[in-house]
């Protein structure tokens, strides 16, 4: 079939997805770019072992921060969407607060268990690193709810905005600081994250409550706890799943591997995690929409979307693949000239995750739909196989190894949550909607009487 951009062009013009998808994807672009110069400068100014050090208990800390959050995220992008649609806005905040509280309960916990449990087992750890360490874990734990919630509360730009730039800037100011005065230390890359995402929740924070103003309630019903518990916990194990399948990696390889090694992988991940940013931002402005779409009937405005988001990423990664084919070495040095040697690596992770990405948000549309109980189900046992097929690989051969685990595992594994995720809700999240699309379009255009038939012949019925 030939695909014509003029064709492509009637599906993007005038929807507001698409915009919608280009600015969200603009802010994920602009987080990733942060995040690199951050971790870019701090290779430059570590050793190979201290620069493979840091990245592992970011990762670590990262993923303790996702599993603090206790679902609480992904439940209030559910809960708030379905009560909202129904106009039970009653409901829908008491459920915002019930987020709260779980969150920052458990955020206390995660955080005083680590302050108490990690010198037992890692003794050599400064003090002061620990409690910044443990600062950093509690802000991402609520930021991670806060973003989540302003999301569907709000509107996804102020979201994404408090979530990927305004922290991010204060700790590479922080970073750039540090590097050209004394050198960074592990306690000030933490205590400079934890400070600017405390200024991202009072951001966000702002908005929630000028929403809450225009949609004020009497009083707050929480009469769904019981459903909101075990929602929660399917969601609360998926988003952990999740989560060390985004993070262990890097522990994993450091481990059966190097921290030397782990320092690869980190570099190679955060330019291939691009294509996952966009991703994410795919998720994010469908999680916005998906539950009250969903819940309301309205299937065929959530295809569009989907659609829609799906072809503006397709666009927007296919030529940015073709350059880290070409480019690949040369993009790497700018974590100094070694890791231009971890260019297979990069090049496996990026092929993976394009694919990934051309799957669309097939994981956020099951688990804001109902679907939370099968989605933990199939992504604990790929993460689980990954896994021990990444500490099996990574032993023999490294970084490369490790990749190519990854890639063998998730792209297989997207491609059936997208398939799974059009036969469980009639929408189909992947670039396949697209073809689709683009084929039905050209059949009409190719028999428009038969298309005026069909429309008539209701009507003389």
């Amino acid at each position: 079939m030939t695909l014509s951009f003029k064709s492509l062009a009637a599906i993007l013009a005038g929807r507001e997805a698409a915009i919608a998808a280009v600015l969200a994807l603009g802010i994920k672009a602009a987080g990733a770019l942060l995040t690199l110069a951050v971790f870019t400068l701090a290779a430059r100014a570590m050793s190979p072992d201290e620069f493979g050090r840091l990245a592992i208990w970011f990762n670590a800390v990262s993923f303790l921060a996702v599993a603090a959050c206790f679902g609480q995220d992904t439940l209030i992008a559910r809960s708030f969407g379905e009560y909202a649609s129904k106009g039970d806005r009653s409901q829908a905040w008491g459920a915002y607060r019930y987020g709260w509280t779980m969150t920052i309960a458990s955020g206390v916990v995660f955080a005083g268990a680590m302050l108490f449990l990690a010198p037992f087992f890692f003794p050599q750890l400064v003090r002061t690193a620990l409690l910044a360490g443990a600062f950093f874990l509690l802000t991402q734990t609520l930021l991670h709810y806060s973003s989540h919630s302003t999301r569907v509360i709000v509107n996804f730009f102020v979201s994404e905005v408090s979530r990927e730039l305004i922290w991010r800037i204060a700790l590479l100011i922080a970073v750039i600081w540090a590097v050209l005065h004394q050198g960074l230390t592990p306690t000030e890359f933490f205590f400079a994250a934890g400070v600017g995402q405390i200024l991202s929740l009072v951001a966000a924070l702002h908005h929630v409550r000028k929403s809450y103003l225009a949609h004020s309630v009497d009083s707050l019903s929480q009469q769904d706890r019981k459903h909101w518990l075990s929602r929660g916990l399917a969601m609360w194990q998926s988003a952990t799943v999740e989560a060390g399948s985004a993070y262990f990696d890097v522990i994993l390889i450091g481990y059966v591997a190097s921290p030397a090694d782990a320092g690869d992988y980190f570099a190679a991940a955060r330019i291939a995690n691009v294509f996952i940013m966009v991703l994410t931002g795919l998720n994010t402005y469908s999680m916005s929409h998906s539950a009250s779409l969903h819940f309301s009937g309205q299937t065929r405005k959530l295809q569009d979307i989907l659609r829609a988001l799906v072809s503006v990423s397709t666009v927007m990664l296919a030529p940015l693949l073709a350059l880290i084919y070409v480019f690949g070495r040369e993009i790497l040095t700018i974590f100094g000239e070694r890791f231009a040697s971890v260019y297979p690596t990069l090049v496996v992770l990026a092929t993976a995750c394009f694919v990934m990405s051309s799957c669309g948000s097939a994981s956020v549309i099951l688990l804001t739909t109902g679907h939370e109980r099968i989605y933990s189900r199939i992504i604990t046992a790929a993460t689980l196989g990954r896994f021990t097929l990444t500490a099996i690989l990574a032993h023999f051969y490294g970084s490369l190894g490790a990749a190519c685990a990854f890639a063998l595992v998730n792209a297989p594994l997207f491609i059936a949550l997208s398939v799974i995720c059009k036969r469980a809700i009639g929408a189909d999240t992947s670039i396949m909607s697209v073809f689709a699309y683009l084929w039905e379009r050209r059949k009409k255009s190719a028999n428009p009487a038969g298309e005026i038939a069909s429309q008539t012949e209701p009507q003389a019925r």
